[in-house]
């Protein structure tokens, strides 16, 4: 795509993502659903890619540095998802304290 094509499609679809994102966070039962769904993909990256030394029985380990290269884009993803879903949950409590907060 060409540069005036993506400020196009921008212009045109930043409203709807906009009001997409508006509506996922307002949405109780769904904003904890993508919330509990980020969080459990990522412990699962992160187990995934913990697995060969939890078979090797090396417990306390912390950085990529110990698993093997196959896995620490699994590991990095991971931790990527945790923080997306820790981002979305702050972006709901704050929506709760300041906007849906009773005055």
């Amino acid at each position: 795509m060409r540069r005036y094509e993506l400020a196009a499609n921008l212009v045109f679809l930043a409203p709807m993502v906009l009001f997409l994102g508006l509506a996922i966070v307002i949405w109780w039962p769904i904003n904890y659903i993508i919330m509990g769904t980020l969080y459990a993909c990522g412990l699962f990256d992160l187990v995934y890619a913990k697995l060969p030394l939890l078979r090797h029985h090396v417990f306390n380990t912390f950085g990529p540095s110990h698993i093997p290269r196959k896995r620490r884009d699994t590991y990095f993803r991971g931790y990527r998802r945790i923080g997306i879903g820790m981002a979305f949950n702050l972006l709901v409590v704050v929506y709760y304290c300041v906007l849906a907060s009773p005055q």
